[in-house]
Order: structure tokens, then C-alpha cells, then sequence
């Protein structure tokens, strides 16, 4: 429940109070105790699944949280669109495909994601609960460039905080890729069997309800320190329009800016 003063509850709706067969005020059940709301007061009610319709995803890094009913689409870095669906709260998939001007269709990028999460846990004594997934994803880098993962993920939701750690493996048959961008020919070694890890965490600002910090820390082989990147950016946006913007700065040394605009529509 969010008030109009810019309050927010995260509660249980035990009872309405009708004046004059009309609804006048809810009585709700907090981590803190139980207390009334009048109508006049609230902004906005929504159920606890809608709260944060990101929650299936970092930025890059998918969670263990399922898409649901939160299906989106979006455009990251202004040269790629993507989107995503759920089906019930079990399988959740992303694809997407770049538009990058003036290559060839063969030399996009294209991918797809898809998980099943598959165990949620709830406890009594505190707020939040911790979710699992398994999922698989394949992507092309040019249309001859094929990289398949492998991966399991856990998650923990908190009342402000979502923390995500992420384990996964590349499958398939090439050790090197070359990648062409209209002129520019790029090589770069990437091993079949590589074991890698991912962390993840995403947390609200408490005096400024609509933005988040997200962060991201990737290791593609975690024999190979320097085979890692780190994301840092902010989440600004409500229930249905978001934006990311933020940097990533790999071991190379390379600092690269990112962006993502996502439409929640439904």
C-alpha cells in the first residue's frame, strides 16, 4: 500500500470498514503490528507479486524469482530489443535480438533465456523468502558464433533487498570465436567447460521509494581471475516504465556505460 504521502506498507489486508455502505478504511497487519488506513489516504494498492515486477533479473543476471504475469519488453543499450514472459510462476522466458545499424542480419547478436523455478521457501520468523531456478541459455554472436550455458540460481527476497547467486557452465564444442562487425574482426578465446559464477544484488533507497541500486559481479572461469566484470547502476521507475543506467568496468581495464528502458504494460 502506498500513501500519498510517499509511505509504504508491505502487509496484510484483515479487514475492510464500511460508513454509510461505503468503504471508508482497511485494517492491515504489518511486521510491526496491526493498524487502519482510510481510503482517502492511499495512492495506490497492489498485490505483493507486483511490488517489484523486476524481480526476475538483476540486469543481465536472471534470478530465481519467476516472470509471472510481469511479461515486458524492452531495449538495452539502444541497440537491442528484448522481452519476456512467464508462464503461472514455474517457467519464465527471454529472448532478444540486436538492431545495430549499418551490419548485416548475420552479424547481429541474438539470444534466448529460460528458466524454471522450482522451489520457494517462506519462513515464519521474517520477512522475505528464498527461491531456485535452473535454466539454459543460447546465444549467437553472428549467425555462425554459437554459446550455450547451463546454470542454477538462488535467491533471497527481503523486505527492501534482493540478493542473487548464480553458478553456470558452457556447454558446446568451440574454444575460440571470431566475430565480425562490418569491418572489424574480433577474436577471443572462450573454453567449452568453463564453470563460472555470478552475484547479484538489487536494494531500495528508503528516501527514495522508486529508485534501486543494482550491482552485478560475473566470473566466466573462475581459474582465470581476470575473466571478470563488474556491473554498478541505479533502477529508476514504477510499477509499469523502469530504467537502468549505470557502468561496467572489466579487468581489461575497460569501462563501458550501460542502459536498459523496460515497458511493463500488463
Amino acid at each position: 500500500i502506498r500513501l500519498f504521502n510517499g509511505d509504504i506498507f508491505t502487509c496484510i489486508v484483515k479487514d475492510l470498514e464500511y460508513e454509510s455502505g461505503t468503504l471508508n478504511a482497511i485494517s492491515i497487519q504489518t511486521q510491526i503490528g496491526k493498524t487502519k488506513v482510510f481510503l482517502k489516504e492511499i495512492a495506490e494498492i497492489l498485490p505483493s507479486s507486483q511490488y517489484n515486477r523486476n524481480s526476475h533479473r538483476i540486469y543481465l543476471l536472471p534470478t530465481a524469482e519467476p516472470i509471472g504475469k510481469n511479461h515486458f519488453i524492452g531495449n538495452f543499450e539502444l541497440l537491442m530489443l528484448y522481452g519476456g514472459f512467464g508462464i503461472s510462476d514455474i517457467v519464465s522466458v527471454t529472448a532478444g535480438r540486436s538492431i545495430i545499424p549499418s551490419i548485416r542480419s548475420d552479424e547481429q547478436i541474438s539470444l534466448i533465456n529460460a528458466k524454471v523455478s522450482f522451489y520457494r521457501q517462506y519462513w515464519e520468523s521474517m520477512e522475505g523468502h528464498m527461491s531456485l531456478a535452473l535454466g539454459y541459455n543460447y546465444a549467437l554472436l553472428n549467425s555462425f558464433n554459437k554459446i550455450s550455458h547451463i546454470y542454477g540460481t538462488a535467491t533471497f527476497v527481503g523486505a527492501k533487498s534482493i540478493f542473487t547467486a548464480s553458478v553456470y557452465s558452457k556447454i558446446g564444442s568451440y574454444d575460440i570465436y571470431e566475430v565480425h562487425f562490418k569491418d572489424n574482426y574480433y577474436v577471443f578465446p572462450f573454453e567449452n567447460g568453463s564453470f563460472g559464477i555470478a552475484l547479484g544484488v538489487d536494494t531500495k533507497f528508503a528516501a527514495m521509494k522508486d529508485v534501486h541500486f543494482i550491482g552485478e559481479l560475473w566470473n566466466s572461469n573462475i581459474t582465470k581471475p581476470t575473466n571478470t566484470g563488474v556491473l554498478l547502476g541505479f533502477r529508476v521507475g514504477g510499477t509499469k516504465l523502469s530504467a537502468d543506467f549505470g557502468f561496467a568496468v572489466f579487468t581489461s581495464p575497460l569501462f563501458l556505460p550501460f542502459t536498459s528502458f523496460v515497458w511493463t504494460p500488463f
